[in-house]
C-alpha cells in the first residue's frame, strides 16, 4: 500500500518514528547538560559559601587570639614596668585545636614579638621635620653589618622627611624618583608599613629580608628595649659597643631583663642611651588560623598604654 506521495506507508511511519526517536534523545541530552550545569553551579555555590563559612570561622577565631594576647599584655603589666623574654608574653602560643559542637574544626597558633626591640624607621626624622643624627648612624651601622648598602638610611630619612632638599651624602628627593619607572614622588610622611623600602632605587628583596627583623614602622619617638632588642641592633647603636658584648647583654638580658641601664650607658654614652629603655608599649602578634581548607595569618599591631588598656593599632591579613 502506498500513500498520495508514492512512498510506502510503512516507510513514511518508520521515518516519522525515527525523526521523533532523534528529537527525543536530543531533548534528553540537553536536559542533562542543563541538569549538569545547575548541578556544576550549585557545587561551585557549596563551596563558595563553605569558604565563606570557613574564613570567617578562622577570621573569628584570630580576633579570639587577638584579645587573648591583648588579656597577656594587661596583666603583664600589672608584674612590672620592666618587659624582657623571660615574661608570659614571650612564650609561642603552640598550635591548640579550634572545637565546635564536640568537633575538631581546626587549629590556631601564634605569638607576640616587641616591635620596640628594632630600630623604628620614623624616628629617622625628629619632631622637628629634621634628621635624627643618632638613628640615621645606627641605621647606618646596622645596614652596613647586614652587608647591605648603608646610602639606603640615607633613602629612608628622605622619604619620610617633609622637605624636597636631598641629604647629604646619601639623599634622594623627587628629582631621582621621578626619573624612575614607574616614576613617583617621595612620600614625606611616616611609613605605615616597612615594605616601603620597596620605593626606594635599586632596593631589592634579597636586601628587605635582611632588613625586615631589625626594623619597624611604629609612631614617632619610641625607644630601644634593651631587653628585647638584638645583639645586632644594640650594636648598631655606637662604635663603643662591639657586637660581643652587645651579645653579652643579650643574653644577660633574656631570663630577668638587665633591671638597669647604668652599665651600658657608661660604655655608649648618654646621648646613644638616651634611645633605650626597658619596657615597651607596641607589640605585634602573629596568629595563623586553619579552619577546613581556609588558611588564615592575621598580624595585628597592638599598643598597651600605660594605664594597662590594651588597643589594636593596626591588622593585616597575609602580609606583615
Amino acid at each position: 500500500m502506498t500513500g498520495h506521495t508514492g512512498l510506502p506507508v510503512r516507510s513514511t511511519r518508520r521515518r516519522e518514528k525515527g525523526i521523533a526517536l532523534v528529537t527525543a534523545l536530543l531533548i534528553v541530552a540537553l536536559a542533562t547538560i542543563f541538569a549538569a550545569e545547575i548541578l556544576w553551579a550549585v557545587s561551585l555555590q557549596v563551596r563558595r559559601v563553605s569558604s565563606a563559612l570557613y574564613f570567617d570561622q578562622a577570621f573569628q577565631a584570630a580576633l579570639g587570639a587577638e584579645a587573648f594576647a591583648a588579656q597577656i599584655l594587661r596583666q603583664d603589666l600589672q608584674a612590672g614596668d620592666e618587659d624582657h623574654r623571660g615574661e608570659e608574653w614571650a612564650v609561642d602560643l603552640p598550635p591548640l585545636p579550634l572545637e565546635k559542637d564536640g568537633q575538631i574544626i581546626g587549629e590556631v597558633a601564634g605569638f607576640i614579638e616587641d616591635l620596640q626591640g628594632r630600630v623604628n624607621l620614623n624616628n629617622l626624622v625628629n619632631d622637628a621635620g629634621e634628621p635624627d643624627e643618632v638613628t640615621l648612624e645606627q641605621l647606618r651601622r646596622l645596614f652596613q653589618t647586614l652587608e647591605v648598602d648603608p646610602a639606603f638610611a640615607g633613602f629612608l630619612s628622605d622619604w619620610i622627611d617633609p622637605d624636597i632638599d636631598p641629604g647629604f651624602p646619601d639623599g634622594a628627593e623627587d628629582d631621582l624618583y621621578s626619573g624612575l619607572t614607574p616614576p613617583h614622588r617621595t612620600a614625606n610622611i611616616a611609613v605605615t608599613s616597612i615594605s616601603e623600602m620597596y620605593s626606594m632605587p635599586e632596593f631589592n628583596l634579597e636586601a628587605f629580608q635582611l632588613i625586615a627583623p631589625y626594623v619597624s614602622a611604629l609612631p614617632r619617638g619610641t625607644l630601644i628595649n634593651a631587653n628585647t632588642t638584638t645583639a645586632f641592633v644594640l650594636n648598631a647603636l655606637s662604635e663603643d659597643l662591639d657586637l660581643g658584648s652587645a651579645e653579652g647583654y643579650v643574653e644577660s638580658a633574656v631570663e630577668g631583663g638587665l633591671g638597669s641601664l647604668d652599665e651600658i650607658r657608661e660604655r655608649i654614652g648618654e646621648e646613644a642611651a638616651e634611645k633605650l629603655t626597658l619596657s615597651s608599649q607596641y607589640f605585634r602578634l602573629t596568629v595563623r588560623v586553619t579552619v577546613g581548607t581556609s588558611r588564615l595569618t592575621m598580624y595585628s599591631l597592638l599598643r598597651r598604654g600605660n594605664g594597662g588598656t590594651v588597643r589594636t593599632i593596626l591588622r593585616s591579613l597575609g602580609t606583615e
